[in-house]
């Protein structure tokens, strides 16, 4: 761990009870506050999905909820622990605590996308998972990103390499990217915003749930 770090499960952050994988805001509010975090406090978020092969999803997930619920002081660190010990930087073998405090949020809806949104077309729809999955089905409309796409040896990848990534997009039309349950599209998603573009997160769970309740079934792109 980087020293004085807190630590908080990734795994903690996904409702298993619903559809859509995105706790209630409360209760990403109380999982925050029994870390000891408040609304105010500045944050740097890092960590890895290793069992998915590495690379920061694991953060940008945390990152993503944080400003879900209006979280504003809050940056992630590029390369996570790996860069920073290679600068040297200190670790210890344990996460630190913190006295437990109430984290007050301010919800901020507009980041996740609703089923009847990313229906209406309002949207540019980025299916950020890989190719296979991509092919077997997707959301009508929507364009493959895999989530690799943006990072290089578990970085993100600069300005120039994702203006690559990203040049079937354009930034005047909102942005939907999505996959099984929105952890690796928040890389995407992450990415997408710190490139300028007006971006929600969405899941792949939610968009097969509500199609089974309708006539229709979801085509492939």
């Amino acid at each position: 761990y980087i020293k004085d770090a807190i630590h908080i499960s990734s795994k903690d952050l996904v409702d298993n009870n619903n559809s859509t994988y995105i706790p209630a805001p409360e209760e990403i509010a109380r999982i925050f506050g029994e870390a000891g975090i408040t609304r105010n406090d500045p944050l740097v978020v890092y960590g890895e999905c290793r069992p998915c092969g590495g690379g920061p999803s694991a953060a940008t997930y945390v990152y993503w909820q944080l400003r879900y619920v209006g979280h504003e002081n809050v940056l992630l660190l590029d390369g996570g622990i790996d860069a920073w010990e290679k600068a040297g930087l200190p670790v210890q073998n344990a996460s630190s605590t913190r006295k437990a405090a109430n984290y007050v949020p301010a919800l901020r809806p507009e980041l996740f996308a609703t089923y009847d949104y990313v229906k209406s077309g309002s949207a540019q729809i980025v299916d950020a998972r890989t190719a296979m999955e991509f092919e077997s089905g997707s959301i009508p409309g929507a364009i493959n990103i895999p989530y690799s796409e943006v990072l290089k040896d578990k970085k993100i990848k600069n300005k120039a390499e994702l203006e690559e990534v990203f040049v079937n997009l354009t930034k005047e039309k909102p942005v939907v990217v999505f996959t099984m349950t929105g952890s690796k599209a928040s890389m995407v998603w992450f990415t997408l915003t710190m490139m300028g573009y007006e971006a929600k997160l969405y899941t792949w769970k939610d968009w097969t749930k509500n199609r089974r309740a309708t006539p229709e079934k979801a085509q492939k792109a």
